[in-house]
């Protein structure tokens, strides 16, 4: 059963109790992420989040590390489009400590000139590193691509230009602006009590002042489809990510949108890794996914072939799309589908960290929380007909962007997928 605090400055503090657990994971969430980079400071979510573990002023970076360590616990953070986590996980015994060094080095960070110099150069090495990996940058091409001219566009790492310019006092002041109270949820799943984690966390966060009237906001984004752009990189595969239209947050055919992802590319028996691999060995790699966001979302599949495939690997995709806009899903049953969903969300919810996970995001986004039944009703309830309607509208040519990365130009690229979509010149290079 969830249980939910709220302290008087705004900070919600949620948890689940599973006694059946040995283990406790923790994370403090915060509703900022890439989305609410200022335009100059592009990176500057991500490279706080880094900041936040190089010291505060009773532990210094190492002392963080050796003193989780110690504890045989995890000690990480993730930035996203639209929030930021830390998090730890650790058995139930050694709760109360690793909450201690989590909301240290959350609250009393210092963020020192000289640690921060040294950080750019990680962040730098990170970017590059990602650049270097065809399947990482290919994403960040196509988001660029996908939600061109809104806040989502821009990679979650920032560049290299940004990153170099980021100062001591901007990151202090993104803290200030952008960390507060209304914004933190503390969640907690595994072998915990409520009432143990408030009276850890309520001393230490209630004082926290806030500067704001709310969540903070940013604006409405609309994915701006029916493009397609070719980045020439002479390597040995080409990397292709399509994708169209995909679901809010709130969206009431997100349900819809699971099931046709999950028959799509969603898994090893979906129509298009049974084709694209097993039938015809065009790919190692092919899948589909979901990304959804407050006021929009994107469906997207990746596919890496040799470039003398590439225009059969884009007929088999469009064969596929154009099966399930018939209702022809071959051997594939729909009621088989919907149980795989619910098998892989009740597995999931054997992990307390995905369990923390999932409660702040409910939190987050539906400010309740949303119970494994309900979910799994809305799945059950989906039809042949919906996921039929749906794929006529979003797998209209118009909807759907495409990216490249390899030994292909954009004019072999124009001719192979002029039944797709739309054309529009890109760089020879990425």
């Amino acid at each position: 059963m969830m249980r939910c605090t709220i302290l008087p400055n705004g900070v919600r503090i949620i948890t689940e109790n599973m006694p059946e657990f040995r283990s406790v994971s923790l994370g403090v969430w915060v509703n900022v992420g890439s989305r609410n980079d200022p335009p100059g400071e592009l990176g500057i979510a991500h490279f706080t989040e880094h900041m936040l573990f190089k010291g505060t002023p009773t532990r210094s970076a190492k002392q963080i590390a050796r003193e989780i360590d110690a504890l045989g616990g995890h000690l990480n953070a993730q930035t996203a489009k639209e929030y930021t986590v830390y998090y730890t996980r650790v058995l139930d015994e050694h709760f109360p400590k690793a909450a201690d060094i989590l909301f240290d080095l959350f609250l009393n960070a210092e963020i020192s000139s000289e640690e921060l110099e040294k950080e750019k150069n990680v962040v730098l090495q990170e970017i590059r590193m990602t650049e270097d990996t065809p399947e990482d940058y290919i994403t960040d091409l196509f988001t660029a691509a996908f939600f061109r001219d809104t806040p989502l566009e821009t990679s979650i790492l920032g560049n290299v230009d940004t990153v170099k310019g980021l100062t001591r006092e901007r990151i202090l002041a993104f803290l200030k602006e952008s960390y507060d109270p209304q914004t933190i949820i503390i969640a907690s799943a595994g072998n915990v009590e409520h009432e143990r984690l408030v009276d850890l966390a309520a001393p230490l966060f209630e004082g926290t002042a806030s500067h704001t009237e709310g969540e903070k906001i940013t604006p409405s984004s609309e994915e701006v489809c029916g493009f397609h752009k070719a980045y020439y990189r002479d390597i040995e595969q080409v990397h292709l990510m399509l994708g169209t239209k995909g679901s809010e947050m709130s969206d009431e055919r997100r349900w819809t949108y699971i099931v046709l992802n999950t028959l799509l590319g969603g898994s090893m028996s979906s129509l298009l890794f049974q084709e694209a691999r097993e039938n015809l060995g065009l790919v190692y790699s092919i899948y589909s996914y979901l990304s959804a966001y407050r006021d929009c979302g994107v469906l997207a599949l990746y596919a890496a072939t040799t470039p003398e495939n590439v225009g059969k690997t884009l007929e088999v995709i469009k064969a596929q799309m154009t099966r399930i806009s018939k209702g022809d899903l071959g051997e594939i049953s729909v009621d088989d589908v919907k149980a795989q969903i619910k098998g892989n969300l009740l597995l999931s919810r054997e992990s307390s960290v995905n369990r923390m996970s999932s409660m702040a995001k409910n939190e987050m986004y539906y400010n309740r929380e949303v119970p494994v039944e309900e979910v799994i009703e809305h799945i059950q309830a989906v039809t042949l007909d919906a996921i039929v309607d749906l794929a006529k509208d979003i797998f209209k040519r118009d909807h759907l962007t495409l990216v490249s990365l390899g030994r292909i130009t954009q004019d072999e690229m124009q001719g192979l997928f002029k039944d797709y979509a739309h054309a529009e010149a890109a760089p020879a290079e990425a």
